[in-house]
């Protein structure tokens, strides 16, 4: 019986191992590709410099990685309390997936940009007299050429406004021109862009000062995300918990880019008084919101495992 029960359990670990890698490689690439085109597309509006398209590819799945991150951790926690597989063991292979997946592809792209400098050379636009760039429907063409010092002489066309002349580039040399896109996405799905985009900054900056910094981060954040996983339980109905659990991610996501900034990481140094290091302010935050989760967890199970031995012991009762 016992050996059944195991080998139940190993099998939906397998599964899990399986969903859950598949669904972050999806999330990943999908996530990637479109951020790069995003990206590619407004490149256009960079008429100073060439663009590099290798290191932009680069750039764009680093970006990518967090929201990869978050939606697959949200996914696998649902999946496994769907397949009723035991709470610390989908914690932990949820946990230990997500810091390999995360570590692996900082290391890939570093060794990409080591090893390999060919994948960043630039590849934009040969910026020549009568260039036209365009986005959406604005239109900017180059004139003169790329020797003129003060930088190019272009003419701007908008939709229903007179052409407009500009003798040189606005700002410096690489200066961006700032054309009227209309956002037509709502603000709340901006908002977790925006915040995706802030996350995947710091994973960069951490990882490019110090590892051992970035590994505190990334397996104290990912630590307290896996730990939600009593969320996805709470209900009897999977959407439901998934929508909830999709919200309460939402909040820790902004939590994270409140923990993040400045003002807040200066308190947290200075309310630690060097007790900790400073770059260990953050995750332990993390750390004692993941030990209060599972404390949580621990004693909602407690207290279910006595209803359930309460009414099983009144039903007996009540036949004998």
């Amino acid at each position: 019986m016992i050996v059944c029960i195991y080998g139940i359990i190993m099998k939906n670990l397998a599964r899990l191992i399986i969903f859950f890698s598949l669904a972050f490689v999806i999330l990943f690439i999908c996530s990637g590709f479109f951020r790069f085109l995003s990206s590619w597309i407004d490149s256009v509006r960079v008429i100073s410099n060439d663009t590099e398209r290798g290191g932009m590819l680069l750039s764009s799945f680093s970006a990518a990685l967090p929201i990869s991150l978050f939606i697959g951790i949200l996914l696998a926690l649902s999946y496994s309390v769907r397949r009723k597989i035991p709470a610390v063991s989908s914690i932990i292979t949820v946990f230990l997936l997500s810091v390999i997946f995360c570590y692996g592809i900082f290391f890939g792209i570093e060794r990409i940009r080591v090893y390999d400098p060919g994948f960043l050379v630039n590849s934009g636009p040969q910026k020549r007299s009568g260039l036209i760039l365009s986005q959406q429907d604005t239109r900017v063409v180059l004139l003169g050429d790329s020797n003129t010092p003060a930088g190019y002489p272009r003419v701007l066309a908008f939709p229903e406004r007179p052409l407009v002349y500009q003798e040189s580039a606005l700002g410096p040399v690489s200066a961006t021109i700032t054309l009227p896109i209309e956002k037509n996405a709502p603000w709340f799905i901006q908002s977790i862009l925006i915040d995706f985009s802030l996350t995947a900054r710091e994973f960069d900056t951490r990882y490019a000062g110090d590892p051992l910094s970035f590994l505190a981060y990334v397996c104290s954040l990912l630590l307290f995300l896996a730990c939600l996983r009593f969320l996805f339980g709470l209900s009897s109905w999977p959407m439901a918990n998934l929508l909830f659990g999709f919200l309460v991610f939402r909040l820790v996501l902004s939590l994270v880019v409140f923990l993040n900034s400045t003002e807040v990481q200066t308190f947290l140094i200075t309310f630690a008084n060097k007790r900790i290091p400073d770059y260990l302010t953050v995750p332990f935050v993390f750390l004692v919101l993941s030990a209060a989760v599972i404390l949580y967890t621990f004693l909602a199970f407690l207290a279910r495992r006595k209803s359930i031995h309460n009414d099983s012991s009144h039903f007996d009762r009540g036949h004998s």
